[in-house]
């Protein structure tokens, strides 16, 4: 490891970084081991030379110019050491190495601020450190995805992908455009379903502290908490003009990460995958083999607000439905592709399949979507994807806190980039079908249908307008 990727380097000053002032205070003599000054006047003797004895005045006229001498050379030495710092410590620059350039010149300005700001009680290392790694994040352009975990959110991340956790029971994501953090669902069974938020809901403040500039994992570090303790979050829902807030208790929550619902009149099974948690493509397997059990001949996959999750999780569920060929493609920062191909081992590879994306689904579930798509298994319906085609690679920091770095792109079969490339949105997955949900749709989850035993005319009665369009689709209305 080398220091830059410690979060501890900056607690090694460089030699060469002190300030010109603390230099001039802290000189050390004995660093500078003059000798007494000797006449080397040269003589044209061939013996020793000797000198008469010194008098009073003659002693006191060679001490003064002892001193004088001395003092003369410290100067000089002083000054050449000053311009020397000047020079070789703050203009030099080594553009050959720009990486070593600029990490020393972060450690020196973390210097700067830690020897010289007045104010010594405002300084928060952890804080200034976090902020440091998240700006340093942020100018990446890879939103939603490369970033940077505190140990706390780190820690409830890791619980949320193994399938259970503690928490209220929210999925958020930040509107790239208006910064609001909205919420995308809530967790069937969870405390926040329970207190009837909502998809849709903007988060506005947390216990009353306003969650105005935050970020999802600023936001999520505020509603976090202890088992059995209470929060109260308060949400702007679309058409209303008051805010409303609930207070909900936090809870142990076991996330249901695959969800289905079985519609016998269209022989459809509509499949929900909430994200790509670990086991999600085993699930969705034994509920494929259910649904064929009892007749199915069609497979809706909804991947409708999917963040994502494991790659390995996407791998193995695209598998389920491709006999052969690649499900996505990883290109490293030298321009290398290298295939990931499907398992071998698919488990229906002729039943009709749509599936549902819309501008949350992202990740793992674009490579679904678009594996599924470009090798001609699956038709897809909805909106374009959320764009975030890199493969991320978590490492642990000294403090508990987590990167997680784009190390590799990930673009479709037939090599298309999923992430956005530059300010327009030429990334995600595109569907054959676009279906824009209205602004009072409301998205039927497999959860909803089951609560709701909903047969196949209430779902077509809903203000899902793209699982609509995809039940007229499996029965040939194109």
């Amino acid at each position: 490891m080398s220091r830059y990727d410690d979060p501890s380097w900056y607690e090694q000053p460089q030699k060469n970084d002190q300030d010109s002032s603390s230099q001039a205070h802290h000189a050390d003599f004995d660093h500078y081991p003059f000798l007494p000054a000797q006449d080397t006047t040269p003589s044209h003797s061939q013996g020793p030379v000797a000198y008469p004895p010194l008098g009073a005045p003659q002693r006191l006229q060679r001490t003064i110019g002892r001193m004088l001498t001395l003092i003369a050379l410290v100067v000089i030495a002083f000054l050449g050491g000053w311009f020397g710092h000047q020079y070789f410590g703050q203009t030099y620059f080594n553009q050959n190495n720009p990486s070593q350039a600029y990490a020393a010149l972060f450690q020196q300005a973390w210097n700067k601020v830690d020897q010289n700001y007045v104010d010594r009680k405002s300084i928060d290392y952890q804080k200034m450190s976090y902020a440091a790694i998240n700006a340093m994040i942020a100018t990446l352009g890879d939103k939603g995805h490369t970033r940077f975990m505190d140990p706390k959110t780190a820690s409830a991340e890791n619980q949320q992908l193994s399938g259970k956790f503690t928490g209220v029971g929210i999925y958020l994501r930040q509107d790239k455009d208006t910064g609001k953090l909205v919420i995308t669902s809530p967790i069937p069974g969870s405390p926040a379903e329970k207190a009837g938020i909502k998809h849709g809901d903007v988060i506005v403040a947390v216990d009353g502290k306003s969650a105005a500039g935050k970020d999802t994992t600023g936001v999520s570090a505020m509603i976090q908490g202890k088992e059995g303790t209470d929060v109260n979050i308060t949400v702007q829902r679309a058409g209303e003009t008051q805010t409303r807030t609930f207070k909900l208790t936090r809870s142990e929550i076991k996330v249901p990460n695959v969800l289905m619902h079985y519609i016998a009149e269209n022989h459809t099974a509509h499949i929900q995958v909430v994200q790509f948690a670990d086991g999600v493509s085993g699930q969705v397997k034994d509920d494929v083999t259910k649904a064929k059990s009892m007749g199915a001949t069609h497979i809706i996959l909804d991947l409708r607000d999917n963040p994502g999750g494991f790659l390995n999780e996407a791998v193995n569920m695209t598998s389920l439905f491709v006999k052969s060929g690649h499900v996505l493609l990883q290109q490293d920062s030298s321009g290398k592709r290298t295939p990931v191909d499907v398992t071998g081992n698919p488990i229906d590879t002729t039943s009709q399949m749509v599936v549902l994306v819309n501008g949350n689904s992202a990740s793992a579930a674009e490579i679904v979507a678009g594996s599924l798509k470009e090798n001609g298994r699956a038709t897809i319906i909805g909106e374009r994807t959320y764009g975030t085609g890199t493969v991320l690679q978590p490492f642990n920091l000294s403090d508990g806190s987590q990167l997680l770095i784009g190390t590799q792109e990930w673009l479709t079969p037939q090599g298309h980039f999923i992430r956005n490339q530059g300010d327009k949105h030429d990334g995600g997955i595109a569907p054959n079908i676009e279906v824009k949900l209205p602004a009072n749709g409301v998205i039927v989850t497999p959860n909803d249908a089951n609560e709701g035993n909903f047969s196949a005319q209430q779902i077509m009665q809903s203000k899902d307008n793209q699982l609509i369009r995809a039940l007229e689709f499996l029965q040939g209305k194109k």
